[in-house]
């Protein structure tokens, strides 16, 4: 290299996706006029790092070099955006510039990744987890975050994670093998804890099929879509299910995590399935994500738990639209003019109704004052399309309060037992299905018009019916059970 031409390179990532690429940050410092250059397709915070670094390397004790000094991300064809970079940015010019020793940045890639404020200290970002994933595929074996981001490196037991509260603290760690103090790993907590923030099913009173119908949603994750008034318990019985549903493996909550950490930095492993409600306000970025840079949504922050949708007709039709593809693929794919990314949703779809724009309106109650035009309208909001991809219907009735009184409920402990129990059979072994069972199915599926999607979903249906009461064939009664929630009910809801 030229004379007086200084040169340094460091390793960072981009958050932008689940599998966020790894970046190489070129330094070079040039005698000459000064100024400053951030090249490599940089958008945004990463084109204004530069002011930010400067005033926090001078807040750290340094001089910030004189001459020209050019900032190269590479691979220069993605795009970068985000304010990570400004950590190992500042050290790469610290470096170059020979203001400090960094030997241990120089003998092993080491992972650098934070932003700094005017006063030299190192703020928490986005993205951190997916980073951390990426640097172990990639069998990097070091890394240096904020503090605040401390929680995201504790599922990483194959890689060394420093964490520095300031742009002083990560000079001293890079100073040599001898200086780099990993954070201690503390064991993650227990996944099969229950979630105490979740309402009791002992809470609900008089809705013993709706109750039946969501235990077995939580054994098999079918879709689920109750329809009824108002105040019959719909949205509680959505919210007790949180409770209910069966532990995730280490590897789903891991990736689930890293979903929530583009968006949230300092995230804690989840130790349970996400429940996601979004207002039916919501836009359809919201809900599937968007933005710029493009971030998930809540379809993929629900991704391994629930998708609970309130006042279902309420939400947009581009929105209700958007879902379909998620809902059948489990990953939703964002398309922009130069980026493409794709998030994993596999969630289970929980819906809730009113059968009429009044409320009133149901199979045993006559008070709707709804014209049937408008009552029509009302459900047209919903396209068939998506209502095939919903598994189970359910006819939620008015609670009589006489029964209040004298009705019984099973708590959710009891049912997550039951749900646990069936979950893993299925797992183990999907009950065969009998010939009798398999004709009467075919006949019922013929008779009510169903499609090809439907009647698969229906026979899931029947074996989660077979497994939830311990047995071993699917017979005629388990594809009564499965036709009357999965094929009598669209039809209706739709008629």
């Amino acid at each position: 290299m030229k004379k007086g031409i200084r040169y340094f390179k460091l390793l960072s990532a981009s958050p932008t996706g689940l599998r966020s690429p790894l970046v190489t940050v070129e330094i070079v410092i040039a005698p000459g006029i000064p100024r400053h250059h951030v090249v490599g397709l940089a958008h945004g915070a990463v084109k204004e790092s530069l002011v930010r670094i400067r005033a926090a390397i001078q807040r750290a004790g340094f001089d910030f070099p004189r001459g020209a000094v050019t900032v190269n991300l590479a691979p220069a064809d993605t795009r970068k955006d985000g304010s990570a970079f400004d950590l190992p940015i500042a050290l790469g010019i610290l470096a170059a510039d020979k203001k400090i020793d960094a030997s241990a940045l120089a003998e092993k890639p080491v992972l650098v990744m934070g932003e700094l404020s005017l006063d030299g200290s190192v703020r928490p970002v986005a993205g951190v987890m997916p980073a951390l994933l990426r640097s172990v595929e990639q069998h990097v074996v070091r890394a240096l975050i904020p503090k605040a981001n401390e929680p995201e490196a504790v599922p990483f037991a194959s890689i060394d994670v420093a964490s520095v509260s300031s742009l002083q603290e990560a000079v001293d760690q890079v100073g040599g093998n001898a200086s780099f103090k990993a954070v201690k790993k503390e064991p993650a907590c227990d996944r099969g804890a229950p979630e105490p923030c979740y309402p009791d099913f002992a809470m609900v009173v008089g809705q013993r099929d709706a109750v039946r119908s969501l235990a077995l949603a939580a054994t098999g994750r079918h879709n689920v879509l109750m329809t009824g008034p108002p105040g019959c318990g719909k949205t509680l019985m959505a919210r007790c299910l949180g409770g209910i549903l069966p532990p995730w493996t280490k590897e789903l909550a891991l990736e689930a995590t890293c979903l929530h950490s583009l968006r949230s930095p300092g995230l804690h492993l989840l130790a349970h399935r996400p429940f996601r409600s979004p207002h039916h306000s919501v836009s359809p970025a919201g809900l599937l994500g968007g933005g710029n840079p493009l971030r998930p949504g809540e379809v993929s922050l629900a991704h391994g738990g629930v998708l609970f949708l309130d006042e279902l007709p309420e939400f947009s039709s581009r929105a209700l639209e958007g879902l379909r593809e998620p809902m059948q693929d489990r990953v939703v794919t964002l398309s922009r003019a130069r980026h493409v990314e794709s998030f994993p949703a596999d969630f289970q779809l929980v819906a809730a109704m009113n059968p009429c724009p009044c409320g009133l309106g149901s199979l045993t109650r006559n008070e709707c004052r709804c014209s049937e035009r408008r009552r029509r309208s009302y459900l047209s909001r919903i396209s068939n399309p998506l209502l095939d991809r919903i598994d189970i219907h359910v006819m939620v009735p008015a609670v009589d309060p006489v029964d209040c009184l004298q009705s019984s409920s099973t708590d959710s402990a009891a049912l997550a037992t039951s749900i646990l129990r069936a979950a893993n059979r299925l797992a183990n072994e999907k009950p065969r299905i009998h010939e009798d069972a398999e004709r009467a199915l075919t006949r019922a599926s013929s008779s009510l018009g169903l499609s090809m999607r439907a009647m698969s979903s229906v026979r899931r249906i029947a074996q989660t019916i077979c497994a939830y009461d311990q047995e071993d064939v699917v017979v005629k009664r388990h594809v009564s059970e499965a036709i009357r929630l999965g094929g009598q009910g669209r039809r209706a809801v739709v008629d």
